[in-house]
């Protein structure tokens, strides 16, 4: 079965963004890091996201991918066009009720139970799943044994007042063991944690 792993950037207080949905700033990020974390995209083919993440995510990779960014550092940055080419080749699963399919993007739309699409997905041939979700549509996935395998977290050296925290619609308690760590001179620190069966001893 495909390795599912949730990967999400947060603040030191678990927040995903402000309470508008911009990201904090500083944001601690940069080429070494970008560079790391394509070791892990390199290794999947699928990325799954709810609507609000992939529309903030997909189409501004697309255009580093095609090279009409006019953000002229990310075009500049070779780790930076090495993960939009990556995203790019892709299959993209959105969970959403109003977007629709785009053969264009690589993009196929999936509504109702999202528990029930992941683990038809996870049961496919094929590489690793990589998957962005905000809270809401993370909660319930997460509440499902089994279902997610790792959660890779980017850590911020940042603690805001206010903004969705990553686990806030979790009804189960969640048992994870460290995988690896790693800290960026910069101040993000990336750690992968696998799942365990929260009854097991």
């Amino acid at each position: 079965m495909r390795k599912l792993t949730v990967l999400m950037q947060t603040t030191l207080d678990g927040r995903i963004s402000t309470s508008d949905g911009r990201f904090w700033q500083p944001f601690a990020w940069g080429e070494e890091e970008t560079a790391y974390l394509n070791q892990t995209f390199a290794r999947a083919d699928t990325w799954v996201g709810s609507r609000k993440l992939y529309e903030v995510v997909v189409p501004y990779w697309e255009q580093v991918a095609a090279g009409t960014s006019p953000d002229s550092d990310v075009q500049n940055s070779p780790a930076s066009l090495e993960f939009a080419q990556l995203l790019g080749a892709m299959q993209k699963v959105v969970l959403s009720h109003t977007l629709g399919a785009d053969p264009s993007t690589r993009r196929e739309i999936r509504s109702g139970d999202a528990v029930e699409h992941l683990q038809k997905l996870k049961e496919r041939d094929g590489a690793d799943i990589i998957a962005s979700f905000g809270p809401r549509t993370l909660g319930p996935l997460a509440d499902s044994p089994g279902l997610i395998d790792e959660y890779l977290l980017v850590i911020h050296p940042a603690v805001l007042a206010s903004g969705p925290r990553l686990f806030d619609h979790l009804t189960r308690d969640l048992a994870l063991t460290l995988a690896s760590a790693r800290i960026f001179d910069g101040g993000a620190a990336v750690m992968r944690y696998r799942t365990l069966d929260a009854g097991a001893p």
